[in-house]
């Protein structure tokens, strides 16, 4: 898969990204079996892939920036935010819900997250 985000260093979030995906699913079932290593597992069911972009059944972000422009995504370890409406790993379903999000945000008066 392709992320602007992550080529462009924003994000870090999708630590196999650079793995081809079918090197990424035999890993992930090697770390699985590693960590259920001292259980009895009787039987393992094939690995069920995905699709590689707008998978996601929900969204988990930092709601930065400011009252009139909220920011939708994770912080840097700067403090900065990125904006992740735009990750591939989203369905085009979500970008109609997150516009009414952010306008409701400084509709209302509500203050994003602040570290500091």
């Amino acid at each position: 898969m392709q992320c602007a985000l992550y080529t462009e260093g924003s994000c870090r979030s999708c630590q196999w990204l650079e793995k081809p995906y079918t090197q990424q699913l035999s890993d992930k079932q090697q770390h699985l079996a590693a960590l259920l290593d001292k259980q009895a597992v009787g039987t393992w069911l094939p690995v069920v892939s995905s699709p590689q972009q707008a998978f996601r059944n929900k969204a988990k972000m930092v709601v930065s920036g400011s009252v009139e422009r909220p920011v939708f995504g994770i912080l840097r370890q700067d403090g900065s935010a990125v904006d992740l409406c735009d990750c591939p790993l989203y369905p085009a379903s979500f970008a109609p819900v997150l516009d009414v999000l952010k306008t409701f945000i400084a509709r209302a008066g509500l203050t994003p997250y602040q570290v500091r």
